[in-house]
């Protein structure tokens, strides 16, 4: 069944039944309160899957966005955000470890000549975010019938433009607790396993900023205090609904600058999203602008949730990232940010990691399952992805042996 206001509704085994959501037109199909009931109810923390963020996403007119909703016997049982982008690998084997002779070389004639290869890819979960955002259900559901739904639904959709239906799906992020291989989630599926998200446990019973600084090993200490050292001379002011709107182009190029340099790319933010975002979220959207000698040089925007803080998007002047320390800074007043705000953690993302373990923020091994609607195909990305693992970076070690991060850290391991 298709309706013209940009919902798909379907029925699925066990008389389940599915709506799609697309887009701007989709957002009055939606009873949100019933979502955001919904989400309370599972105990998400997740600030990617509530109403707000899901109409910020399904007003972005650059971003095919559906909000997806099962249901059984009128009931809500399960919700997930889903888009279509694309995904661009550049040099994958600068950026992967494999114990195979012959996996630089299939890379490489993957690749091409420019180093890159684009596909199209339906994503389940949050292009933009990492961690566990994608989709929520039920406790009452089993397992097999909830991954059962998901296969059944992810192929059936097209959205509100009319293009076809990507040929392969990303179920993003998963979580792989301890020293675990990767399996697959979803059977038949194919693990995939990228860079760890890195995560900043807040102590409750921190007073501030000297309260972080105690727990750190005294070279972590002396980190810190050469960063702030450095970034003096960087002024940095808050931005308002309407500078975005006039000014935020501007924020857009200095994102480029840094999102250029990544090994694998998936979608990219826009300025409306950034202008949606502010508009729905507030003050609860922070976008800090940093100034140099009355220029602007970079930009940091994080969201706060109820429990967690999502370190957003940065962007900034390649060249100030070694004289002024203005990467390490905006980490820094992320963490201020989630100290002042009372969060609990401060979600940093899956790059940088090095840097960022150097501030306190500890690494969580996600895998992201794959599934092409081609069986043979499918059957080649399994055998061609089979001898490959991220690249081992080595990572700091900031905190003293008894600080709270560490405890936490290991506690979410254990769930």
């Amino acid at each position: 069944m298709v309706k013209p206001s940009g919902q798909r509704a379907f029925v699925i085994s066990d008389g389940v039944e599915v709506s799609w959501n697309w887009g701007a037109k989709g957002i009055t199909e939606v009873n949100w309160d019933e979502w955001d009931a919904f989400h309370s109810h599972c105990g998400s923390t997740s600030v990617f899957l509530c109403s707000r963020m899901m109409r910020v996403l399904l007003r972005c007119q650059e971003r095919p966005v559906g909000a997806v909703i099962w249901r059984k016997a009128g009931a809500i049982v399960g919700i997930a955000c889903i888009e279509d982008s694309f995904a661009e690998s550049v040099n994958l084997d600068d950026h992967v470890a494999s114990e195979r002779s012959w996996f630089n070389v299939i890379s490489k004639l993957i690749h091409g000549r420019s180093g890159r290869f684009t596909f199209k890819v339906r994503v389940v979960g949050t292009v933009l975010g990492s961690g566990e955002h994608g989709q929520l259900w039920s406790e009452a559901i089993a397992a097999q019938d909830r991954d059962r739904w998901l296969k059944e639904t992810i192929f059936q959709s097209v959205d509100l433009s009319g293009d076809g239906i990507p040929k392969v799906v990303m179920v993003k992020d998963q979580p792989i607790l301890h020293d675990n291989r990767r399996q697959a989630t979803y059977e038949g599926w194919i693990p995939l396993e990228f860079d760890p998200e890195m995560l900043f446990h807040c102590d409750p019973k921190w007073e501030g900023f000297d309260s972080y600084l105690a727990q750190l090993k005294t070279k972590a200490r002396t980190k810190i205090n050469r960063i702030m050292s450095l970034s003096e001379g960087l002024e940095i002011h808050p931005w308002s609904l309407d500078s975005i709107e006039r000014e935020g182009d501007a924020l857009i190029d200095l994102y480029r600058r840094v999102f250029e340099r990544s090994g694998f790319r998936l979608g990219s933010l826009h300025q409306s999203e950034l202008v949606e975002s502010k508009r729905t979220w507030g003050d609860d959207f922070v976008v800090n602008g940093y100034y140099l000698n009355q220029q602007l040089v970079g930009f940091q925007c994080a969201y706060v949730g109820a429990e967690e803080l999502e370190a957003f998007f940065v962007g900034f002047e390649p060249e100030l990232l070694k004289s002024h320390a203005i990467y390490q800074r905006m980490l820094v007043e992320f963490i201020c940010l989630g100290l002042k705000r009372k969060c609990k953690r401060v979600n940093m993302g899956r790059t940088a990691l090095e840097i960022k373990s150097s501030v306190g923020a500890l690494p969580r091994r996600l895998q992201c399952d794959v599934r092409f609607k081609n069986p043979l195909f499918h059957r080649i990305v399994r055998w061609y992805t089979g001898g490959y693992d991220p690249a081992k970076i080595s990572l700091r070690q900031a905190w003293k042996a008894d600080a709270y991060p560490l405890v936490r850290h290991s506690e979410i391991h254990s769930i």
